[in-house]
């Protein structure tokens, strides 16, 4: 996309996106070969060319306040230093940059080996750097990187990235192989000398909610003949993956707990009216229609769903201030940074009251069948019941 400052003039211009529009992005997707040939390791990346200041906005959304992670998430890149780059934990290790990065719990850099005499010299690619783009000087505490990628015209080019700090990114795979840069310097090695272009601009809404009405709006304002607008869970299919499958999950599981409860209420409603057969009896004989009778059993599974429940929505509370007050953290698979272990009960208004007015609804029903049998048992064998 060449023409991405004009788009995001249209874009941040509409008052009807603006006013849902948190943050807007242009962004560049890359790959290519990254070097630290003083140490003699390199290893292929994937690249995005972000704008730092726009970045830092994008990862402090929290809409739902929902605390993830203990790990700092800011990139501490300022938008004039348009030379740096972030690596992630793991890419630091295999590059062997952590020493100059001062990471603790890291295989500390070997020392750099010595030519043996007679040996050539480490063979590298930094000749290769486009004489416009001169590397910067640097002492020896710095971390650099050379970064290798063929340009959009397919000839090779190289620059130079100054490493601002490694951070835990969020999957194994992004620590060991992903690099933020500079959209600049991203632009510098894909685009050289030629037009500065992006791979798309990325926008960040207030609320979610809003999604369907501001791609409406967007498909108005930019031809669909040149412009695709995709939402998030499109571009990231795995995640409308995950919410079907957790939605599949606890589904199954709420049907379970539905059918305890069921079966539970009318063993306990059972037990109930065995017990009190003769007071049945009693009170059949003293005039008193089967729908009191029923009514009363009835009314005895609701007032027990009713103290039931609001004991364990009780009790939920607790148990969810407890774990969140905690702070648990546990690593899910395939991630390397750990998340908060954490239960959030509020992010829908109608989550507890529906799980609370559902579980009456199940006791009240479940207690039908043992109310149905004692209305109908008769009034001479319930009265020389022992």
């Amino acid at each position: 996309m060449t023409d991405y400052e004009k788009v995001m003039s249209v874009i941040t211009s509409d008052p009807q996106v603006s006013r849902r529009l948190r943050a807007a992005m242009p962004f560049m997707l890359l790959q290519g070969i990254a070097g630290n040939f003083k140490a003699e390791a390199s290893q292929s990346f994937l690249g995005l060319g972000i704008v730092p200041s726009a970045f830092d906005v994008f990862t402090k959304w929290d809409q739902y306040r929902l605390k993830v992670t203990k790990t700092d998430t800011s990139i501490e890149m300022r938008d004039q230093d348009t030379g740096e780059g972030i690596i992630g934990f793991g890419m630091a290790e295999n590059m062997k940059l952590c020493r100059e990065l001062k990471i603790e719990n890291c295989a500390m850099d070997p020392a750099v080996k010595k030519e043996k005499p007679g040996s050539g010299p480490v063979v590298d690619f930094s000749s290769l750097t486009d004489e416009d783009f001169p590397p910067e000087t640097a002492d020896a505490n710095t971390a650099r990187l050379d970064l290798l990628a063929a340009t959009s015209g397919g000839a090779p080019n190289v620059v130079t990235m100054t490493v601002r700090k490694a951070m835990r990114f969020g999957t194994k795979a992004q620590n060991d192989g992903l690099i933020l840069m500079h959209l600049k310097l991203a632009q510098q090695l894909i685009c050289g000398r030629g037009p500065q272009s992006v791979t798309g601009i990325m926008l960040q809404l207030n609320r979610t909610d809003d999604i369907g009405e501001v791609i409406k709006r967007l498909e108005q304002l930019l031809p669909g003949s040149e412009y695709e607008i995709k939402p998030f869970g499109e571009v990231r299919p795995m995640y409308k993956q995950t919410i079907s499958m957790f939605a599949t999950i606890f589904g199954f599981v709420a049907i379970i707990m539905g059918v305890i409860v069921l079966f539970t209420t009318i063993n306990t409603m059972s037990m109930s009216v065995m017990e009190r057969i003769s007071e049945i009896g009693t009170a059949r004989a003293l005039g008193l229609r089967r729908s009191a009778i029923m009514m009363q059993f009835v009314t005895e599974g609701f007032l027990l769903g009713v103290i039931g429940t609001t004991a364990g929505t009780v009790f939920s509370l607790a148990a969810s201030f407890a774990i969140n007050w905690a702070e648990i953290v546990w690593t899910p698979p395939d991630y390397a940074t750990p998340v908060l272990l954490s239960v959030h009960l509020f992010l829908s208004p109608y989550f507890l009251p529906a799980c609370w007015l559902g579980l009456i609804a199940v006791t009240t029903l479940s207690s039908v069948i043992p109310a149905r049998n004692a209305a109908r048992m008769p009034v001479v064998d319930a009265l020389r019941h022992i």
